[in-house]
């Protein structure tokens, strides 16, 4: 039997959906589940068994908290013996992966690495993006496979370095939904954004492009908290409803009830809940930022508009009408089960635990 050790420094957002879904191991009997994640994000991974989670305290990302994340992870390997780690974002991939090489006299297992998406992708200074690129250059030495989650990530990658062979392109999947979107009245325009109230999620730019819009047709729900920023204005607007992160049942009930879906962000791994959306047939309108367009066609499945621009945004929330979205929705589905399928990210991602060490 293999063991694999997932491990994530925090999983709010797409990294605990990711994780969930390729914790369907195959039904073998051939592999044996471990988790380290921070203990206030435990609830996180629902539906697996609490006693395969082990925990830190976290209390944002500070010296403290990363000190006892490397702490737990040393203590977990040499208790856990795992024959995999599979290390989730980078922080976790820079903590982890030298920690594992300080263990090395006594452990060695192999090491998976999934940036969802490389600090070097991030807006930064060029000075900060050499100095990630060089980190990631060093590390990738003691690390068996780095799985890129879309192709701009990989190419990417190897244009600041990473080799190549090191590499391997598995697109995040989602479970083919067999339940319709419920039919919606004529009016308003519901729109619905998910996700962490953070800069690289553009949550700013969606505001300003709302405000910008002046349709009093358009509904907005957001749902979410920012998690690597302390505070985040969510100032009242007409129209505009705020959330809290919500359990999954509440929000595919969201995911049905709204028109479009909004996804402005600055960067991206390859995010969840587009995929999640267009898996139950809802249009999305992104940015065209990083490996969205690898996702969402233009006038195919939703609408793209450049990156950071809100009046961009803003203009094209004054076009949308209910019919057009409702047939790119359609189409958006059919790629999700042809292209993005939960199956296919399984199986890849297991063939990867099961391939030679590097």
């Amino acid at each position: 039997m293999k063991k694999i050790l997932h491990v994530a420094e925090t999983i709010k957002g797409g990294v605990a959906t990711v994780i969930r879904t390729i914790s369907a191991a195959p039904e073998d009997g051939r592999y044996e589940l471990v988790y380290l994640v921070p203990l206030d994000q435990k609830k996180e991974l629902h539906g697996i068994d609490a006693q395969q989670i082990r925990t830190f305290a976290r209390s944002g990302r500070n010296v403290p908290s990363l000190l006892r994340f490397a702490w737990q992870l040393a203590r977990v390997l040499v208790k856990e013996k795992p024959d995999v780690v599979h290390l989730h974002s980078t922080f976790s991939g820079v903590i982890g992966r030298c920690v594992c090489v300080l263990l090395r006299p006594w452990r060695k297992p192999k090491i998976v690495y999934c940036p969802h998406a490389f600090s070097f992708l991030m807006e930064s200074s060029p000075i900060k993006q050499k100095v990630y690129a060089w980190i990631e250059r060093v590390l990738q030495k003691v690390t068996d496979k780095i799985i890129c989650v879309s192709q701009f990530e990989l190419d990417k990658a190897a244009k600041f370095g990473i080799e190549r062979q090191r590499m391997t392109l598995i697109y995040n999947g989602i479970d083919h939904k067999h339940d319709e979107r419920k039919a919606n009245d004529p009016a308003p325009i519901h729109l619905l954004f998910v996700g962490r109230l953070d800069y690289q999620k553009g949550f700013d730019v969606l505001l300003k492009a709302y405000s910008e819009a002046q349709r009093s047709d358009l509904k907005l729900t957001v749902v979410g908290s920012a998690v690597n920023e302390d505070v985040v204005e969510c100032p009242p607007l007409d129209g505009v409803e705020y959330l809290p992160w919500v359990t999954p049942t509440e929000v595919h009930a969201l995911y049905q009830k709204a028109d479009a879906l909004i996804v402005p962000s600055r960067w991206e791994g390859f995010a969840m809940v587009p995929l999640e959306g267009m898996a139950l047939g809802l249009p999305v309108i992104a940015s065209d930022c990083t490996s969205l367009p690898e996702l969402v066609t233009h006038g195919v499945s939703g609408y793209v508009f450049p990156a950071g621009d809100h009046q961009a945004l803003a203009d094209r929330l004054r076009k949308i009408q209910k019919p057009a979205l409702s047939a790119l929705g359609i189409e958006g589905r059919r790629i999700v089960r042809e292209r993005f399928s939960a199956a296919l990210m399984i199986r890849q991602t297991y063939d990867v635990y099961s391939a030679p060490s590097y």
